[in-house]
Formats: C-alpha cells, sequence, structure tokens
C-alpha cells in the first residue's frame, strides 16, 4: 500500500485552501490506479478546513464514482482527529448526493444548489 504524507507532500500543516485538497486528490488517485488502494496520513497536521476535505476526498468520490464503503476500502486514513474524521465523513456524504446530482442529469451543481438557498 503506499503512504501519502500530507503535510510533507503539501509542505504545510494547515490545510485549508481547496487547490492544497485538489494536489491532494491527483495524488490518491495516481496511487490507487498504481496500487488500488492508499493509506493517507495526517500525522503533524494543526488544522483543515471543509473546502479543503471537499476537494480532496468529495471530489475523488465524485471522480471515481466511490461509495462511501468503496471509498473505505481504497482510502485509509491515519492520524486525523475525531472531529476531523467527522467532517471528512460528510464531505463523502455530501459527494454522494452530488454524485446522484450529476447522474440524474444535473449539468451545473451550482446553479442548483444556488437556486435552492433562499435569499433573506
Amino acid at each position: 500500500m503506499n503512504t501519502i504524507k500530507v503535510t510533507k507532500l503539501l509542505d504545510n500543516p494547515v490545510l485549508i485552501a481547496h487547490e492544497k485538497g485538489e494536489e491532494l486528490c491527483r495524488k490518491i488517485k495516481a496511487g490507487i490506479e498504481r496500487f488500488g488502494n492508499v493509506k493517507v496520513e495526517f500525522s503533524g497536521y494543526e488544522f483543515l478546513s471543509s473546502a479543503f476535505l471537499n476537494k480532496a476526498f468529495g471530489q475523488l468520490c465524485i471522480d471515481l464514482d466511490l461509495s462511501a464503503r468503496e471509498f473505505a476500502e481504497k482510502v485509509e486514513i491515519t492520524n486525523l482527529s475525531e472531529d476531523d474524521l467527522d467532517d471528512l465523513a460528510l464531505a463523502i456524504d455530501n459527494a454522494q448526493f452530488r454524485r446522484k446530482l450529476i447522474n440524474q442529469g444535473v449539468k451545473n451543481l451550482r446553479e442548483y444548489f444556488a437556486s435552492r438557498i433562499p435569499i433573506v
């Protein structure tokens, strides 16, 4: 199994930018393609954001059409706090919903969600 050390790969213990999430997503995809599964190791991180998690892991689930179970079979997460694991689970759940909308033919997710947010 290939191990990706997140803070070393991204050269930063603060994981908030969605661009960094995209970079991690690309690395995880490459690891899955090459090895079938990957270990994503978070030791040394200080903070992460939902934007980072959505791009790193939610987008991975959308791009590879992974269910939560399939994600767990292919990606092992280590050294992530309990609260951040909860946020990761939410990112994966949200990705499942987005994937469902894509499969139903929704072309523009941004427009879809914008049309459902009430303006106060």
